[in-house]
């Protein structure tokens, strides 16, 4: 839990406008591995960073991750964590960092994050699912692009993966094509094209930080979404929420990726596909279902806080910038 004490005490922070670029992977880099939430499976990171060697990277393990100091089921106390993330950033050995995994967490350590740091030393981070609190905090107080994409400790199967060549790619500055990614068919809820900033991506997590300094300005941007281990009724909260407080009449458009519902319920639960459609009808903004990201097999990758078309015919996402230089 954080301390209110402690959370007043921190400085207030502006949005940062202008939009961060970090540096393109080369051959032979040094990537940085952090644990900022839950603690990872050392068996299956070792598959993905065994895979990374042989690409020709080089390694970098948070403190937290080579220490044994897990707490519960963190992979450190919230100080901790935080530090091995300013630390990953302030090293300039490290070119990009991989998050381990999700799990739970992120959120504890948002008020012990040097923002200005990030600002300085911008860098290539990936993550998903409960990282998408530090996405929001780095997008907003930063202004640094950040990337949804297979974490090493989660999907080691993803490393093996053909897509994992296109991932490389993207991140080497050698393609901006992300229509690879997307091997399956994907529907629309409301035909149409939009374009804006990428915000996003688990929808539970980014609904728990509204009303705090870490919510990006909504106005103008594409959200993405997917979650697991939800119903219907917690994601029509969601929704509900986004629309009191209006974010959804802010958004340009949507893209919604794997969801994983829980439907062992007491009483009927419409289906999730239901709630969305319903939300998406009234608002009559360009949305497409079904992306390969979430939770489910499949990880594309998606930069975050980067200019982005959306489309309900393919090749349905596109960049409309670099994402590195």
């Amino acid at each position: 839990m954080v301390n209110l004490k402690e959370l007043n005490s921190q400085p207030k922070y502006r949005e940062i406008k202008e939009t961060i670029v970090p540096e393109k992977l080369k051959e032979g880099d040094t990537i940085g591995i952090i644990a900022p939430a839950s603690a990872p499976d050392m068996k299956q990171l070792s598959l993905s960073l065994n895979k990374l060697s042989k690409m020709g990277y080089k390694f970098s393990l948070g403190r937290n991750i080579r220490k044994l100091v897990q707490k519960n089921s963190l992979a450190a106390p919230k100080k901790d964590r935080a530090d091995e993330f300013n630390e990953a950033f302030r090293n300039d050995d490290i070119k990009m960092i991989l998050c381990a995994r999700g799990g739970y967490g992120s959120i504890h350590i948002l008020p012990y994050l040097d923002y200005d740091l990030v600002r300085e030393h911008p860098k290539i981070f990936v993550g998903y699912s409960d990282i998408t609190a530090l996405h929001f905090a780095l997008n907003k107080l930063s202004g640094l692009v950040t990337f949804h994409g297979p974490m090493p400790a989660s999907d080691p199967d993803e490393y093996n993966s053909n897509a994992f060549k296109h991932f490389i790619n993207v991140l080497s500055g050698k393609s901006n094509d992300l229509s690879a990614f997307v091997n399956v068919f994907v529907k629309y809820i409301y035909k149409g094209k939009a374009r804006g900033k990428s915000l996003g991506t688990n929808i539970s997590v980014g609904a728990s930080l509204i009303g705090t300094p870490y919510y990006p300005n909504p106005s103008g941007k594409i959200l993405f979404s997917e979650d697991t281990g939800i119903t219907s009724g917690d994601l029509d909260r969601y929704f509900s929420v986004m629309q009191l407080t209006g974010i959804l009449k802010k958004l340009q458009g949507f893209v919604f990726g794997e969801f994983r519902q829980i439907n062992e319920m007491e009483e009927p639960m419409p289906y999730i596909e239901d709630i969305i459609q319903q939300y998406i009808e009234e608002l009559e903004k360009p949305s497409i279902f079904g992306l390969p990201f979430g939770h489910g097999e499949d990880q594309m990758l998606i930069p975050l806080n980067a200019k982005m078309a959306i489309s309900s015919d393919y090749p349905y996402v596109e960049m409309e910038q670099d994402v590195v230089e």
